[in-house]
């Protein structure tokens, strides 16, 4: 397999190309990556974070309300949670596109459940995503659920963490008019 050295804000990421004979479609495999962000308080219990590197705009975050944070933020609690379900949902993406399988549409409502411990620090024990996809052909229900499975199986942030995963699929058929 050739390699191929991609340099990003001096950063150096290794990937590695190969062709698979079957689609003729190229696959890029990432041997390594960083994702470099900055954070920057702007009061007792909120920040900016940004990734200047990666042009990414500002996003305000917060402690929660629970933890006396201001309403109408985003909390690390919200984005570790969004963190899983938008990995799960571009993984899926992935997925499904290597695999041929065309959807319609896909949403997710995830929730993650805070809870305090024994030792009494508090944690992420769990995070239940609810993806629902939506397909043309009926033919595909069985097909999709395994590719979210397999999605949810593989995605890089889920297997990093030490967090319980559920996984609460649902795949709905739109048939399309005058069919």
């Amino acid at each position: 397999m050739p390699l191929t050295t991609w340099r990003r804000a001096g950063d150096e990421i290794r990937i590695m190309r190969y062709s698979d004979q079957l689609t003729s479609q190229e696959v890029v495999l990432i041997e390594s990556a960083e994702y470099p962000i900055e954070i920057q308080a702007t009061g007792p219990k909120t920040g900016k974070l940004a990734s200047s590197s990666d042009s990414l705009p500002e996003v305000e975050v917060a402690s929660p309300p629970e933890f006396g944070g201001p309403e109408a933020v985003w909390s690390p609690e919200h984005l570790f949670v969004a963190s899983v379900s938008s990995c799960l949902m571009t993984t899926f993406q992935a997925i499904a596109a290597n695999s041929g399988l065309t959807f319609l549409d896909y949403s997710d409502r995830a929730t993650g459940y805070l809870k305090r411990g024994d030792d009494r620090l508090y944690r992420i024990e769990s995070i239940t995503l609810r993806p629902s996809v939506v397909i043309e052909d009926e033919s595909k229900v069985d097909r999709t659920l395994r590719l979210l499975t397999k999605a949810e199986a593989v995605c890089l942030i889920s297997r990093s963490i030490d967090t319980t995963i559920e996984l609460e699929p649902e795949v709905s058929v739109r048939h399309q008019v005058g069919t």
